[in-house]
């Protein structure tokens, strides 16, 4: 297994602790439980982009790597938009968060029907908007964290929002093109 794959894994592994981190450190008003979710989702954060460094410039690139980096970035921004949206409710509106699991749902439905009509290639390499999309959701994740007043927060909510349709639009019309090469 190479070292961009274990970083994946630990990226994997650290999804619940942020969660449990993150739920008893809101719900109990303790101050360090915040700071390590934080910490935790910086963390993944760094990891995210170090992995893919690894991978491509000491051509660790590999077909499982392909499948679990986007599996940590959906588990990781899923979970942190749930779990802010419940327990830090006045930054994130519901719809938002409706919209990101709705993307990562609809994504995920895509490859699986690509991939079960037995399109000779069922992987769909990330795009600029895909990437962006990324981007943008670990950053409104990022400032919730550290607690930035909502009339600040609100316009990278909308570059969030607008780069997640686009970027759904993007993935649906891509994925359309590869199933009717099936």
């Amino acid at each position: 297994m190479t070292l961009a794959n274990k970083i994946t894994i630990l990226r994997i592994l650290l999804v619940p602790v942020f969660v449990i981190f993150m739920t008893y450190g809101y719900y109990r008003s303790i101050v360090v439980f915040q700071y390590a979710a934080l910490g935790i989702f910086i963390f993944c954060i760094l990891t995210d982009a170090i992995d893919g460094f690894i991978a491509r410039t000491f051509n660790q690139q590999t077909a499982l790597g392909m499948f679990l980096d986007p599996l940590a970035d959906k588990l990781l921004l899923v979970s942190a938009f749930v779990a802010v949206g419940l327990i830090v409710t006045d930054k994130l509106p519901l719809w938002v968060i409706m919209l990101v699991i709705g993307r990562e749902f609809i994504i995920s439905i895509g490859w699986l029907i690509i991939y079960l009509f037995g399109a000779k290639d069922s992987s769909l390499s990330p795009s600029i908007f895909g990437k962006m999309t990324t981007f943008f959701q670990m950053i409104t994740i990022l400032l919730c964290l550290i607690d930035l007043p909502y009339q600040y927060l609100r316009w990278i909510i909308f570059l969030t929002v607008a780069i997640t349709i686009i970027s759904t639009i993007d993935y649906v019309f891509r994925g359309s093109k590869k199933l009717k090469s099936c």
